[in-house]
C-alpha cells in the first residue's frame, strides 16, 4: 500500500513539472513566481521546489537579478532530438515559405502526437492580420489540421471518405472565432500518411473563391514535401 501510495505522489509531482514547462511559449519565455502561480494554480513552495529540480537538470535558468525562469538547454536538447526524427525540416520550411508568398497567410505543417496536433513547421504571414503560431505548439484535434490528422488515423471514416472526395477540407472559427484555415492530407511515397499541409489565417480572408485557390496551392506542393517524406 504504501508503495502504491509513493507512486501516486510521484506522479503528480510529475504533473506538475509539466504543468510549469508547458507555462513557456513564445508569448512567455521569461515568467516570474507569481505568474507561474496564476497559470499553474500551484503553490509557491510546489513551484519553488519542482523549479529547482529543473534547474538542476538544466530544463530551468533562474534569472538572479529579478528571480524570473526561462526554458533551459536540456529543453532544448529534448526539442532537437524530437525534430531530428523528422527530415528535411529546412525543405519543408522553404516550401511553407512560397505557400505563404503565394497566399499572403500562414503555412504549416502539422503531425499528431498522441491525442493533440503539433505544429512541426511553421512560415506565419508577415501581415499584420495574420495567424500566429510557433513551431512545436500543440493544440487539440480542432480546426482543419486537427480533423485531417483524426480522420487519417483511425479517428472517423465518413469525414476520412468526405476529405479524400474533395481533397481537402475548410473550417473557421472552430478553434479560435476569428481563424479559418484549409488543409489536405500528406502521404510519403509509400502512401503511408505522414501529417497534414495547411493555410489559415483571418476568415475574412477565407471566400469561396480564395479557399478554391488555396486548395490549389497547397496540392502545387504536395508532391514536393511527399519526395521529402
Amino acid at each position: 500500500m504504501f508503495h502504491i501510495v509513493k507512486l501516486m505522489s510521484n506522479i503528480k509531482v510529475l504533473d506538475k513539472t509539466f504543468q510549469i514547462l508547458n507555462s513557456f511559449d513564445d508569448a512567455n519565455k521569461s515568467i516570474s513566481l507569481k505568474d507561474l502561480t496564476i497559470i499553474t494554480k500551484l503553490n509557491k513552495s510546489t513551484i519553488l521546489r519542482i523549479c529547482n529540480s529543473l534547474i538542476k537538470y538544466n530544463f530551468l535558468i533562474k534569472n538572479e537579478i529579478n528571480g524570473s525562469y526561462r526554458l533551459g538547454p536540456g529543453s532544448w536538447k529534448l526539442g532537437s532530438i524530437y525534430n531530428s526524427n523528422f527530415r528535411s525540416g529546412e525543405e519543408i520550411r522553404e516550401i511553407l515559405g512560397k505557400i505563404c508568398a503565394t497566399t499572403g497567410q500562414s503555412a504549416g505543417y502539422w503531425v499528431k502526437a498522441g491525442t493533440k496536433k503539433v505544429c512541426l513547421y511553421r512560415v506565419n504571414s508577415k501581415s499584420e492580420l495574420n495567424h500566429y503560431v510557433v513551431e512545436g505548439t500543440t493544440f487539440e484535434l480542432k480546426s482543419a489540421t486537427g480533423k485531417v490528422l483524426s480522420a487519417f488515423t483511425g479517428g472517423n471514416d465518413d469525414l476520412k471518405n468526405a476529405i479524400e472526395k474533395k481533397g481537402y477540407i475548410y473550417t473557421k472559427g472552430e478553434r479560435l472565432d476569428n481563424i479559418a484555415s484549409v488543409a489536405i492530407p500528406i502521404f510519403d511515397n509509400q502512401n503511408n500518411f505522414k501529417g497534414t499541409l495547411s493555410i489559415s489565417g483571418w476568415k475574412q480572408f477565407f471566400t469561396s473563391k480564395t479557399v478554391s485557390s488555396f486548395y490549389k496551392t497547397l496540392l502545387k506542393y504536395k508532391d514536393q514535401i511527399k519526395v521529402l517524406l
